[in-house]
């Protein structure tokens, strides 16, 4: 049997042996299903959600990897990397559609679809070239060709159509984002050294950092909010933060450090009567925030304080009733010496609290070399990593990493424990006295 070693793992190389596999991975989601009587997926606009477990997770992986490899294995390295290379293509199509509206202009009740030429003049364009894009997006099976110039939703393009905040999160992605990747040389050409918010290739591109321009241009700051919202549909759930750290452990006041809205610590809130939570952010995230609280069960919004604060300048809270600090993304947007800062200005509030008060991190934890993780998941993480260089030049962090930093910003920071792993993780870090 053919072998090649990726990292400390054996990967087969014979294509029977990965279409084996891929047959019993495929009976175990069928049968997984089939026990918790739920339905199988298929590609129609009305497709059952997948569950949304660990069990359910982990045979899908299996599945994946292999599907990968056999991919690649069948195609050949230089038509994987021809489509690769190609790939502006397609997220130029996605830039047509998400720009023009076409997620929302075809109906997703409507089964028979709707004539090309009527999404053209909704759009406001030509419909050459809306059939052009509709046709390519549905080789992706987005959207689907129902009749001769009639197209009509699938479960990928019905997800946008019923979610305004998806909208945002593709419109984002494929504006801002997408025009600010195409810059990232030029970027690196022009600070070859130095990687930061100012050295990005969204500054590059669009002439101000993330903050500034999303300040100056609020239209694409509100796009850019749903876009995070949606975000947290896919893979920033906070059921997943709940389960991945004993919370319940904790006694008195939980400082949420740049929590935005407060959404998040609301969250916990629900799950954790016993917590209070102050959340510190700008006040323009803590409008937001109060906007939210109105809306709360009293017995959740008794237990939450709002804030004004920078996390740059020294924390000020602290003390017996401190049960944590807690940071959720906020490091990976920031390259090191300003997440180095952000450290410090954390300790004099956990030198005022009890020993052993947490700081925890929810940020990502990304593999290390030969830790078997699957390559499509590591891809996944680092394709994140890469969102965070164009964006904001900055970085997600292996365990490694993430120990360096936090002796740079003070020796007695201690890594106690990693919670969790990958996108899920929470690191626990306490300081020496």
């Amino acid at each position: 049997m053919s072998v090649v070693t990726n990292g400390n793992k054996n990967v087969s190389t014979d294509i029977l042996v990965l279409a084996l596999d891929i047959v019993n991975h495929a009976a175990n989601i069928k049968t997984l299903l089939a026990s918790q009587n739920l339905p199988a997926p298929n590609f129609s606009p009305d497709s059952p959600e997948l569950p949304d477990t660990p069990e359910h997770a982990a045979l899908r992986s299996r599945l994946v990897a292999s599907l990968d490899d056999l991919r690649l294995l069948v195609v050949g390295p230089r038509t994987t990397m021809r489509s690769q290379i190609g790939s502006s293509n397609d997220l130029a199509a996605l830039q047509v559609a998400f720009e023009f509206g076409f997620f929302t202009i075809v109906p997703v009740a409507v089964e028979e679809g709707i004539a090309v030429e009527d999404v053209a003049r909704q759009a406001g364009i030509d419909a050459g070239r809306a059939r052009q894009v509709l046709r390519f997006l549905c080789t992706h099976r987005i959207f689907q060709e129902v009749k001769d110039g009639w197209f009509a939703h699938t479960a990928c393009s019905a997800a946008f159509g019923r979610d305004e905040n998806l909208i945002g999160l593709g419109q984002y992605s494929m504006d801002d984002m997408f025009k600010s990747a195409s810059s990232t040389a030029d970027c690196i050409r022009a600070s070859p050294q130095v990687s930061d918010l100012v050295h990005s290739p969204f500054t590059t591109r669009l002439g101000a950092t993330m903050f500034e321009y999303y300040e100056k241009n609020p239209e694409h700051a509100a796009r850019f909010a749903k876009a995070m919202a949606g975000v947290t549909t896919i893979d920033r759930k906070p059921s997943t933060l709940s389960d991945v750290f004993p919370w319940d452990t904790l006694r008195g006041t939980v400082i949420d450090v740049g929590g935005g809205s407060g959404h998040v610590s609301m969250a916990l809130a629900r799950r954790f009567p016993h917590l209070s939570f102050l959340v510190q952010d700008s006040e323009k995230m803590l409008a937001q925030g109060r906007r939210l609280l109105a809306k709360e069960d009293r017995a959740v919004a008794s237990r939450i304080e709002l804030q004004q604060r920078d996390f740059f300048q020294p924390q000020r809270a602290g003390g017996n009733g401190v049960a944590a600090f807690f940071l959720r993304h906020v490091f990976h947007n920031w390259a090191d010496a300003d997440s180095t800062t952000i450290l410090r200005a954390l300790v004099p509030g956990l030198e005022a609290s009890p020993a052993g008060t947490p700081m925890l991190i929810s940020d990502r934890v990304l593999p290390c070399l030969g830790d078997g993780t699957p390559l499509h998941e590591e891809r996944a993480m680092r394709r994140q990593d890469i969102m965070m260089l164009v964006g904001l030049g900055a970085k997600e962090r292996t365990r490694a990493e993430w120990e360096t930093l936090f002796r740079a910003a003070d020796e007695r920071f201690e890594l106690k424990r990693v919670h969790g792993q990958g996108q899920s993780a929470l690191l626990e870090v306490v300081l020496r006295k």
